[in-house]
């Protein structure tokens, strides 16, 4: 565009003696196109950014009222200025036009000698289509070689890194929630971060109806403003096929798809995890920890749906789906000060649905896979031991004796626990099980009583049962790994009976 110090610059204009009435709020504003009109009713034919000369001949034969009102509408238009050419018409500025202009902010300015307004504005609108020319060969450019680009394979870096090189500037391109993908012309984090928050330019990315994300341009050296703003929407378009075509399948079940390949570790690297999440509608804020969520059930969508339900209610990002008949998920949980234990704190947030479901650990989004993995590994244990909703930091023991035969697990059990197994088969009672509880509520008396659901009198009395029969105290430090691990096996061996039916025995 030409700005209207330039179009004050020209031959012509310059030939016409201007003179400035009313500034504009900066000599740098934009010029859209030139236009020339005696006609009183002009207004509303013009656009923001045109600037128009005129004789004032449309004005003459109206009275001041009627002038202002003329000031008033094309200033409500946009006009980028208006020049009038003093002489027959309007031997003199009117007061009210030159008041009303600096009322509504409206550059105005005063043509002294007479020259052919065809000739101002051929000189003015050639400007402005040599420099519309550029800016679309510019565009071309960039997306010949973008186009290029993708062909030979190189992908959305090669995408960024095409455009950075034809405009000069830096350009990136982001998900929804601002995660970085791919940038290029930028020295560094700091500079990428400054180029999101004030690009020159940007577009949305939108893929099979989602909104995925967006492409951000920075000022270069090969254009300007308003090649940026020409460009933007056309490269987010290209973008746009780029991310559908990452590897992300089809745009049937884009969640389910990428869940089945974290699952087998397929997906090759961040990169290609940020394009897919955002197809899948999946925008974890940067810094937000991510946890993966497994469940077995006859129907999975029942459990699905409590999940969402969940997280919408807190305002958590999630990706669900079924893959392989269970139900698998990520959710992305922000920090937040009653938020330091993530997994603890999602674990008591997830409903009660009568099923299953293992929590992995809290991660970064790169490796939402390895959290995925290790919630889904921990079903099998988690199913034989006849959890709720459990963190897989709890089934580490048992998962770890999962491949031990019932021999080994007993021999552990009556290494350590040999008196407790005899009087529990003997009397009927239960201290095996008060001793697990007791370690797992680190040694808490009111925590176990809690738990168990008994006085703290009556745990006292199992407590002081418990170390009489092993001679030592249940809070000896040097004993407790050897307890913590007796227990477990046995925790183990009473859930392999009462899976396979068997009566419970020592």
């Amino acid at each position: 565009m030409l700005t209207i110090a330039e179009f004050l610059a020209l031959p012509a204009v310059r030939d016409a003696a201007p003179e400035e009435a009313v500034a504009p709020a900066s000599p740098e504003t934009s010029v859209r196109w030139v236009h020339s009109s005696e006609i009183y009713e002009i207004g509303p034919l013009l656009s923001a950014g045109d600037l128009l000369l005129t004789t004032g001949l449309g004005l003459a034969g109206v009275d001041a009222g009627a002038r202002r009102h003329w000031v008033r509408e094309l200033a409500g238009r946009g006009v980028a200025a208006v020049a009038v050419e003093l002489g027959r018409s309007l031997p003199d500025l009117p007061g009210e036009l030159l008041d009303e202009a600096r009322r509504r902010g409206l550059p105005l300015y005063v043509l002294r000698q007479v020259v052919p307004f065809i000739r101002v504005c051929r000189e003015a609108n050639a400007v402005i289509l040599d420099a519309d020319a550029r800016r679309i060969r510019m565009v071309d450019a960039v997306l010949a070689d973008v186009h290029a680009a993708l062909a030979a394979g190189g992908g959305t870096p090669g995408l960024v890194t095409a455009a950075a090189a034809v405009t000069g500037g830096p350009v990136a391109l982001v998900t929804r929630s601002g995660r970085v993908v791919a940038a290029a012309g930028v020295r560094d984090e700091r500079a990428t971060d400054r180029l999101l928050r004030r690009p020159a330019a940007a577009a949305p990315v939108r893929v099979w109806d989602v909104d995925w994300g967006a492409v951000a341009l920075g000022a270069g050296s090969a254009t300007d403003s308003a090649g940026l703003d020409l460009l933007a929407p056309r490269l987010a378009r290209v973008a746009a096929v780029a991310v559908g075509q990452s590897g992300a399948g089809s745009a049937g079940d884009p969640a389910a798809a990428l869940l089945a390949d974290l699952l087998t570790d397929t997906v090759p690297g961040t990169r290609e995890l940020l394009l897919r999440a955002g197809l899948a509608d999946f925008h974890p804020a940067p810094g937000a920890a991510v946890v993966g969520l497994a469940a077995s059930a006859p129907d999975p969508r029942p459990v699905l749906a409590g999940w969402a339900r969940a997280a919408h209610g807190e305002g958590l990002e999630l990706l669900a789906g079924r893959v392989r008949g269970e139900a698998l998920g990520l959710v992305a949980v922000p920090g937040s000060p009653d938020r330091t234990d993530p997994v603890g704190w999602l674990t008591g947030l997830l409903p009660a649905t009568g099923t299953v479901t293992t929590v992995g650990p809290a991660v970064p989004l790169a490796e939402a896979g390895h959290s995925l993995r290790q919630a889904h590994a921990a079903l099998p244990t988690a199913t034989l031991l006849g959890c709720g909703t459990v963190p897989t930091r709890e089934l580490t023991l048992p998962q770890l004796f999962a491949g031990l035969d019932d021999r080994a697990l007993r021999r552990l059990v009556e290494d350590a626990l040999a008196p407790l197994t005899a009087w529990d088969a003997a009397t009927g009672s239960d201290l095996v099980h008060t001793l697990a509880v007791h370690l797992r509520a680190g040694g808490s008396r009111t925590r176990t009583a809690a738990a168990l659901h008994v006085h703290r009198q009556s745990l006292y009395q199992r407590l002081a049962r418990i170390e009489t029969l092993l001679g030592r105290p249940v809070d000896d430090p040097a004993s407790h790994e050897q307890l913590v691990v007796a227990t477990t096996a046995a925790q183990l061996l009473h859930a392999r009976d009462r899976s396979d039916g068997r009566p419970r025995g020592r």
